[in-house]
């Protein structure tokens, strides 16, 4: 992860959990998104050898995002992107014994 320079930590991604929250006026149930903290990030790109790796697997169609490493990222399941709800398909922790370390986060927008 050493390519990855500080600036290109420039776009926020809101960490939460999801809630079904009551409409006042009709009574219906909806699920909202509840925000706990964001995170800059910086977006990930796969190579086309990658890519074709994963397709047909549980992994197509996911993106991937880099945070500094931050281990309250392990208990969300849940992220928000420019108001577009995505699952954590895999979240994958940089637990080494450097000083500056990055969690590579799997995403899959929600249907």
């Amino acid at each position: 992860m050493a390519t990855t320079k500080p600036a290109d930590f420039n776009r926020k991604v809101d960490f939460g959990t999801v809630e079904s929250v009551q409409n006042p006026n009709n009574g219906s149930i909806k699920k909202s998104f509840v925000k706990q903290f964001s995170l800059w990030y910086a977006p990930k790109t796969r190579t086309l050898n990658q890519q074709y790796q994963i397709q047909g697997t549980a992994l197509d169609n996911t993106k991937v995002i880099v945070v500094r490493h931050n281990i309250a990222v392990e208990g969300i399941k849940v992220v928000q992107i420019d108001g577009v709800m995505y699952d954590i398909v895999q979240y994958s922790p940089d637990e080494s014994n450097t000083i500056i370390t990055y969690d590579f986060v799997t995403l899959k927008r929600r249907a």
